[in-house]
């Protein structure tokens, strides 16, 4: 099963520590609108991502507060 994200990223900094982690981490299909990233992701990578997201911001020096992710939704698969 699939499951749709957003990582709502609400500074510039935030932004540019976190998108290239998120792109390099090639585990889904990502797009990007403004500030946010969208990834649709298999349900059993979404701790790996959240990790991915995380690190990349500690090691930015990006606060928390500085960023967002959201689960959206889950995506059955078709038979």
């Amino acid at each position: 099963m699939k499951s749709t994200i957003h990582i709502e990223t609400y500074t510039m900094a935030a932004y540019r520590a976190i998108r290239p982690a998120v792109v390099a981490s090639n585990v889904g299909t990502f797009g990007v609108c403004g500030l946010t990233i969208s990834a649709t992701i298999k349900q059993s990578d979404y701790a790996y991502l959240v990790d991915v997201v995380n690190h990349a911001a500690q090691s930015a020096g990006i606060h928390r507060s500085e960023y967002n992710i959201i689960a959206l939704q889950k995506i059955p698969k078709t038979p």
